[in-house]
């Protein structure tokens, strides 16, 4: 009888862990990333469709630059950006903004990011816009979303931060470093 509490109250300790969360794993990982190299130079285009959300964009991208992984180096019609930054009139509902990206390999990884901007998008306050472009470019670093409410790859809502969070990069240097 001893035993079978014994199991009984192991199966039950085992069950319950894995439904507590932990900040042991506050980021998860899409299954791509960029280079080292190309993560550490990063380029990003805006296309003239969201022209109009220059600043903003370029607050997103560069609010990723405390990370000593990560770097944005050039803004403009580059021959190969990693990311592309356009707006579309569509209306999403809910999704204010995506991340598509795709990688392939010829002699090297190379990874492309082009981030949409939807309708919804231009209804938010300017630090809502910032955060929701910084969390897209997070998608491209290869971060997924997280439950955790101190990160701004939050999976829905806001953080009403600006900026990516200790969690945020923490999930970074696990994947440049």
């Amino acid at each position: 009888m001893r035993k079978k509490t014994l199991v009984m109250f192991l199966i039950f300790i085992v069950l319950v862990s894995l439904f507590i969360p932990t900040n042991a794993s506050a980021y998860s990982r899409l299954g791509y990333v960029m280079t080292k190299a190309s993560a550490k130079n990063f380029k990003v285009y805006i296309n003239g469709s969201a022209r109009g959300y220059r600043n903003i964009i370029i607050n997103g991208a560069k609010s990723w630059n405390p990370s000593p992984y990560l770097n944005t180096v050039t803004m403009g019609n580059d021959v190969k950006p990693n990311f592309t930054v356009s707006s579309s009139n569509t209306n999403k509902g809910s999704v204010l903004a995506v991340c598509n990206t795709t990688y392939y390999k010829s002699n090297k990884l190379i990874v492309k990011n082009e981030i949409t901007l939807y309708k919804g998008f231009r209804s938010l306050s300017n630090n809502h816009k910032i955060e929701t472009v910084a969390h897209e470019f997070g998608h491209g670093f290869g971060l997924g979303h997280v439950k955790t409410r101190n990160a701004i790859m939050l999976d829905k809502g806001f953080i009403n931060k600006t900026k990516p969070q200790k969690d945020d990069f923490n999930g970074i240097k696990a994947l440049y470093k």
